[in-house]
């Protein structure tokens, strides 16, 4: 997207009439932004879905509805900027992407605020509807009559400014530029949109603001439609020009890290010259031509962006000062405090997601990169080296969240890495031993076993459970989903207890339902525990949930269940003439879904998910219960290097308010 930008900059300059010029009010890049927080953007309902991407061309905001109803999201940066200022007339820009539409309704919305109060008031709403107060806006049309339930693909139709009878085509996946000029008085707004590489506007014209709507603009508001939508924004700018010379300071950001060596974006405006000096050199000045308004600087003196090998000059620490001119005025200066030690990595972590019998368990690990100046890629490498001596298990360049299984006793050595980054070793000692205690498990229940319970024959399941067929098995080796030769369990046999035939709480053995008071469930013969979840008083339980009585957190929970009506259980493969149905449901073919510690809770959703299986295992070790030391190769100091939130080296003696990173651990000034 930064291309992009660069590209319209340059366009949108020669169509501005002449000034002296331009004085940026607010700016928004995401470049120098470590979490969603520090952007501005929120979201009153959906703050997961708010994210900072990036692609070939730097960072951008993400904004995913995911398995949501439609979501808003917005920036407000207030009105206090254009009257501050003292104009009537200003510039508003930004770039946005819909990778995703809805694929339940047509519903998005993307408003130019001039009152808030309508995204706060009326969070994921159309704008247009609850609010007269907004200088633009784009309203997605529903594809079907009757409403906006239709799924939304390819290109979308959207009103422009309220009026249905004038649109633009909006395709997924694109870029565009929103691209305002602001006039107070006239009360009127000059808006085109353009595509990426496309100089011609894909739309534009003049809206009259009706009177009564303040025509200061104090923020972005977005609605985003029902289910996977996703949709980027970047490059957020207000600007106003000047008759007097302006320069505005210019920004570096860090943008690469390769050992010892430090790379810089400095970014400035076109019009304007950019000068630099480093540790009390020689000046050197850039021209806007030269660069597209942003350079590239290095701590290496020889440094080659094409080259990618391991830097071997000598790279310098010290401190960098940038500044602009455009005319007769000079921006202040920014300054920059470089480093040339080397960043060292966060150590894997490692917890536990899986037990059996004995020593053996599987272990997730996890390499976190959020508080790593630039969030590199990570990659772990381990070794397993068994404590009676027996073969060394190896693996290398592993994702955070992967899974190592170790069948025995010993020694797990974890390293993390990232090319030009200092590697760290961590060490979990496996010394735990488990026995399994008890297992629950419900989807081998036999008609007698569902009896003894108190369950009662309840005929065969009639709903998405048989009709989906999402229960099967395979009969010819190594055929895929959708092939004919595979038989589906679609006659499940059902026992249900209604919840007045309960006593005091819902108890199978010590495997206890903590919902009070008791609801219906029934066991779906084969494939486990369902929540049919009305109450004696006729109130629905959308999720139970479940304890396990007399345990610790020294021992553990394994929960097998499946989702979605069946789409999560295994497929095996059963040798022999087709159906054996029998041999399926003797197989245990729901996934572990959880691994707790043994005082934890876990849940049952109501209608499309199923409890399958309850494993206990006790641990047989009288010390540390989680079985996990790690041990840091880098020690930490206080007189490590501090970084701010951007991943530039500051001066720890002189901190303002704000957060830095120091030994890989965010900290806050006050």
């Amino acid at each position: 997207m930064k291309k992009f930008y660069l590209f319209l900059s340059a366009l949108l300059v020669c169509t501005l009439s002449a000034h002296a010029g331009t004085k940026l009010l607010y700016y928004q890049t995401f470049e120098t932004a470590s979490d969603v927080a520090s952007t501005g953007w929120v979201s009153p309902s959906l703050s997961a879905g708010l994210a900072i991407g990036s692609d070939d061309y730097g960072k951008f905001l993400s904004f995913s509805i995911g398995a949501n109803n439609d979501r808003s999201c917005h920036l407000i940066w207030g009105s206090d900027l254009i009257k501050t200022a003292g104009v009537t007339s200003y510039s508003l820009s930004f770039d946005f992407s819909a990778t995703a539409w809805g694929n339940s309704h047509t519903s998005a919305d993307l408003a130019v605020m001039s009152d808030e109060t309508t995204c706060t008031k009326h969070p994921n709403s159309n704008f247009r509807t609850y609010s007269k107060n907004w200088l633009f806006d784009l309203t997605q049309l529903s594809s079907t009559t009757g409403g906006n339930a239709a799924a939304a693909s390819g290109n979308q139709v959207f009103a422009i400014c309220g009026d249905s009878s004038n649109t633009v085509t909006l395709s997924s996946g694109a870029f565009y530029t929103m691209s305002l000029d602001i006039d107070t008085l006239a009360r009127t707004v000059d808006y085109a949109i353009y595509q990426s590489g496309v100089s011609k506007a894909v739309c534009q014209g003049v809206y009259s603001v009706p009177e009564g709507t303040d025509m200061n603009a104090t923020g972005l508001y977005y609605l985003g439609a029902r289910y996977s939508s996703v949709t980027l924004f970047d490059n957020i700018k207000e600007s106003v020009d000047l008759k007097q010379d302006v320069a505005n300071k210019p920004t570096a950001t860090l943008k690469g890290i390769n050992n010892q060596q430090r790379v810089y974006s400095l970014g400035f405006i076109s019009g304007e010259t950019l000068h630099y000096v480093f540790n009390d050199g020689p000046e050197q000045s850039v021209s806007y031509a030269d660069c597209d308004g942003v350079f590239t600087w290095s701590n290496n003196p020889n440094y080659n962006p094409d080259n990618e090998k391991p830097v071997t000059d000598p790279c310098q620490s010290g401190t960098l000062k940038i500044w602009t001119t455009s005319g007769s005025a000079t921006s202040d200066i920014a300054t920059v405090d470089v480093d040339n030690d080397e960043v060292a990595l966060p150590a894997t972590t490692a917890s536990i997601a899986a037990v059996e019998d004995g020593y053996g368990k599987s272990y997730k690990l996890i390499a976190d990169n959020s508080t790593t100046p630039l969030a590199p890629k990570l990659f772990i490498d381990y070794t397993f080296t068994p404590k009676d001596g027996g073969a060394v298990i190896t693996g290398s360049d592993l994702s955070s969240g992967s899974t190592v299984t170790v069948p025995s006793a010993g020694t797990l050595e974890l390293t993390t890495k990232a090319f030009g980054y200092q590697s760290t070793t961590s060490t979990v000692v496996n010394d735990h031993k488990f026995a399994q205690a008890e297992d629950y498990n419900l989807a081998h229940w036999t008609a007698a076993d569902a009896t003894k319970a108190g369950f009662t024959a309840n005929g065969t399941v009639s709903n998405h459970y048989s009709d989906y067929g999402r229960y099967y098995w395979y009969t010819v080796k190594g055929k895929e989903i959708g092939d004919t030769v595979r038989t589906a369990y679609n006659t499940i046999n059902c026992y249900k207890k209604a919840a007045t035939d309960w006593k005091d709480s819902v108890v199978i053995g010590k495997l206890a339902f903590t919902a009070i008071p008791a609801v219906d469930v029934s066991i779906f013969e084969g494939i486990g525990l369902y929540l049919d979840g009305q109450t004696a008083a006729g109130k629905w339980i959308s999720s139970l949930y479940f304890v396990v009585n007399g345990l610790t957190d020294n021992d553990f929970i394994t929960v097998s269940g499946t989702s979605n009506y069946g789409s999560t259980s295994l497929h095996p493969y059963i040798q022999g003439s087709a159906p054996d149905q029998t041999a399926y449901l003797t197989m245990n073919n729901a996934p572990v879904i959880g691994v707790y510690k043994g005082t934890s809770q876990f849940s049952l959703y109501r209608v499309s998910d199923i409890l399958a299986r309850v494993q206990v295992f006790k641990d047989q070790t009288a010390n540390d219960p989680t079985g996990i030391k790690t041990i840091n190769t880098i020690e930490t100091s206080s007189d490590a290097p501090v970084y701010n939130i951007s991943g530039v080296r500051v001066n720890k003696d002189h901190l303002l308010p704000g957060i830095y990173i120091q030994n890989g651990k965010k900290f806050i000034v006050k």
